[in-house]
């Protein structure tokens, strides 16, 4: 085994124990993939095959990927997803199925967003117009392609599931979230030469381009941090994403610096849990939390399998 092979097979032993050690921390336990036949699945399939997908095999792993996270972030509100959610206005059935019929709009609309976030993530390039799109969206300007008007109409969708506070934070967040995925991009940003004095870089760029706020807000409709890309970005030579700017930023090795990441997500998990044991939010979180790390698990995107997960 060569030197290259023999410290990757390493990092591989190292990542595996960090994150074996995570989910028992959090008590994961595994979900089921997305079928092909899941009607959400199909639902974003359909709108972007006609507009936007030229066959190429990304695309199907984006609307698969798109899927996954949000229905794995909305699990919790439909009714035959444990843990059981105690719904006391259902005394109808046609009450039960509007309440459904809510729940799959919710879930595709996010799908959508998250596939027109991983279309920025991964080919923000080939879209000059996502610099103007705020001006635009602020303007009423349509005329800037079919990919920035359906964007904004999925935005302004999200104000009828949920009140208008929470929306706006979700809108803001999905916007803030393209906003940094580009400042990712620019080549001036990644030639920036990082000191000890830059330690709060890596947390602005990754509370931007995370989209935590949405998420967060989602999890809340009117009717009712580790990160696991480390992996993937490691094997794809990616070098400007958090865990990296971290460890370069404090001078730290990069194990060491996945260990500080991973403390700092279980003592906020913690907190998150402390506060919410006494309401009824309680078990929301803790199947969000459990979608959350389900999806990447699920996924060819996050490569994790490779570790035998």
């Amino acid at each position: 085994m060569d030197t290259t092979s023999n410290t990757q097979h390493q990092w591989q032993l190292t990542l595996k124990k960090i994150i074996t050690k995570f989910i028992q921390d959090l008590e994961y336990q595994p979900i089921d993939p997305i079928p092909d036949s899941n009607a959400t699945y199909q639902a974003v399939k359909l709108e972007f095959s006609t507009r936007y997908d030229n066959g190429q095999e990304w695309y199907h792993q984006t609307y698969r990927t798109a899927v996954t996270m949000a229905e794995w972030k909305h699990s919790f509100l439909t009714l035959t997803t444990p843990p059981k959610f105690e719904w006391k206005s259902l005394d109808s059935p046609g009450k039960s199925r509007f309440l459904l019929g809510q729940f799959a709009g919710i879930t595709q609309r996010t799908s959508k967003i998250i596939s027109f976030l991983l279309h920025v993530d991964d080919l923000g390039k080939e879209f000059s117009s996502l610099e103007n799109l705020q001006l635009n969206i602020l303007l009423g300007d349509s005329t800037e392609g079919a990919f920035n008007e359906a964007f904004r109409k999925h935005l302004i969708g999200f104000y009828q599931f949920y009140d208008p506070i929470p929306a706006n934070a979700i809108t803001l967040s999905a916007m803030d979230c393209i906003n940094g995925m580009l400042l990712e991009q620019r080549d001036a940003i990644r030639d920036i030469k990082l000191s000890d004095s830059a330690r709060s870089w890596p947390n602005y760029l990754r509370n931007k381009t995370g989209c935590s706020e949405a998420y967060a807000f989602m999890l809340f409709p009117k009717a009712i941090k580790l990160d696991l890309k480390f992996y993937k970005e490691y094997l794809g030579g990616e070098r400007d994403t958090y865990v990296f700017l971290r460890a370069r930023i404090a001078d730290k090795p990069l194990n060491e610096t996945l260990r500080d990441v991973v403390s700092e997500s279980l003592a906020a998990h913690a907190r998150v849990s402390k506060a919410l044991q006494h309401t009824c939010a309680i078990s929301t979180w803790k199947q969000f939390v459990n979608g959350y790390l389900g999806f990447h698990f699920t996924l060819a995107r996050y490569r994790l399998s490779e570790l035998g997960f």
